[in-house]
């Protein structure tokens, strides 16, 4: 009850969702080759859900504690993934749900949720001259980067186009990626700033996570075999790897954060972040 009163965006966030996923359940049909699609779309709602968390929350308007390269990269990754469902349906989850363009919907969502925070933490951040001065950004260009390497010696040729393929993986990559320059702003921090509305994107995170590598996981199980006979040796732990190391990030980031609420808990108070200094660090 002190949550919904407290937050109470975020309450009803959690109710339309929950109600979304009770009406996919209930009118959900699914395709032969894609049983358990159903799986992705969650995932993509689920971190959709982690973003719109971020801006419709009440929290701190400059978001101390949020790694503002986190966030590019997730934008630059859900853009790519956004991109390869306009050229065909072979990144498109195969059942009812394409028939209302609900994963394209979520894409989308999640990328103007991304768009709006951005923009809102550059404002605020420069007016407040927090961040800015030394911040250097050679850690998202060499995120990129490995996507980019990563996601052309681990793509996958079934879809017959080369570039789609390409962009698809490059964005799997990124995405895994995203959070490493928040879990070292953590590290980094002597004492991380600890806010609710952070809580409950980690979390939301970290389930996107799961759901989506659990879905590799078993279609790599069903199919294992075949991929091998095909020559898809390198999509296969590529996948697998990238879907590892995306839950690995988002546990540790969830811990940090559990870990920072505990002791913030036990000092009696809440914690200032150093953000100048820290994010200076990345």
């Amino acid at each position: 009850r002190d949550f919904v009163n407290n937050r109470p965006r975020t309450a009803a966030l959690y109710g339309l969702f929950a109600a979304g996923c009770l009406v996919i359940y209930y009118t959900l049909k699914t395709k032969p080759t894609g049983e358990y699609d159903y799986v992705l779309t969650l995932a993509a709602g689920l971190q959709t859900m982690a973003f719109a968390v971020l801006v419709l929350d009440p929290g701190s308007q400059a978001a101390e504690g949020l790694s503002e390269k986190t966030l590019w990269a997730f934008f630059i990754a859900h853009v790519a993934r956004l991109s390869t469902t306009v050229w065909g349906e072979g990144y498109i989850p195969e059942d009812n749900t394409g028939d209302v363009y609900l994963y394209q919907t979520l894409e989308l969502s999640g990328v103007l949720f991304l768009t709006f925070k951005l923009l809102n933490i550059t404002t605020v951040r420069t007016m407040q001259d927090v961040g800015q001065g030394l911040d250097r950004w050679g850690t998202l260009g060499a995120m990129v980067a490995t996507a980019v390497v990563l996601g052309w010696l681990t793509q996958s040729t079934g879809h017959e186009d080369y570039f789609a393929d390409w962009s698809w993986m490059f964005s799997v990559w990124l995405d895994s990626l995203a959070l490493a320059p928040q879990v070292r702003l953590l590290c980094l921090s002597v004492s991380p700033f600890v806010d609710e509305s952070m809580l409950h994107f980690a979390g939301i995170t970290l389930a996107a996570s799961l759901a989506f590598s659990t879905f590799w996981l078993r279609t790599a199980k069903d199919h294992y075999e075949r991929w091998m006979s095909e020559g898809y040796h390198y999509f296969a732990y590529g996948i697998m790897s990238a879907g590892a190391l995306r839950v690995v990030l988002c546990a540790t980031y969830v811990y940090m954060y559990v870990r920072g609420t505990k002791g913030a808990k036990a000092a009696g108070k809440g914690r200032e972040y150093e953000l100048c200094a820290q994010d200076d660090e990345l």
